[in-house]
């Protein structure tokens, strides 16, 4: 699965066999939240105070789960299953390849540890800043697109904390 980033790394596709699958959207250019739309149903994700760096997770204007940035954890994601119980998940980052190399891959876990999705993340070429973004699902037929939406979201907020904590060690 293939993720094509629109409107500076704000916006979403996610592309499944050349076919566009989900867009997600920001209602303003400023806005940290994030609305998209899957089998008829919309979903939003967004903060509930100003200055918290939890977000809520929305099924048609309802609450379905959450999502915390650690620092210890890396990430962490609650989300409604069918039984109505919360499946935890984990999002954490692993350095590939070389030192000096921009490829991560960020896996996600079930609580149990078993891993659901790996997110494969590359930066081409620094100054004009493509970004190439690969899924891949464990369980090609448990493909989970909230889940995956959700995890994205967590990762651009991983990313977003770690430049600000090394722009601000860098002055």
């Amino acid at each position: 699965m293939e993720i094509k980033i629109i409107n500076y790394k704000k916006e979403y596709q996610v592309i499944n066999n050349s076919e566009v699958v989900l867009e997600t959207r920001k209602p303003k250019w400023y806005s940290s939240e994030v609305n998209f739309q899957n089998n008829d149903k919309n979903y939003e994700i967004k903060k509930i105070k100003f200055w918290s760096i939890s977000h809520t997770i929305f099924e048609l204007e309802r609450p379905i789960g959450e999502i915390n940035l650690s620092y210890i954890k890396g990430g962490v994601i609650r989300l409604k299953n069918k039984n109505a119980t919360y499946n935890e998940y984990t999002l954490k980052k692993e350095k590939v390849g070389k030192w000096y190399t921009s490829e991560r891959r960020y896996v996600l876990k079930k609580k149990d540890l078993s891993p659901v999705l790996t997110i494969h993340y590359d930066i081409k070429n620094r100054w004009s800043s493509p970004e190439d973004i690969s899924i891949s699902f464990n369980d090609k037929l448990a493909t989970d697109f909230v889940l995956l939406v959700c995890s994205l979201f967590l990762m651009r907020q991983q990313l977003s904390s770690e430049n600000s904590v090394n722009t601000s060690m860098a002055v």
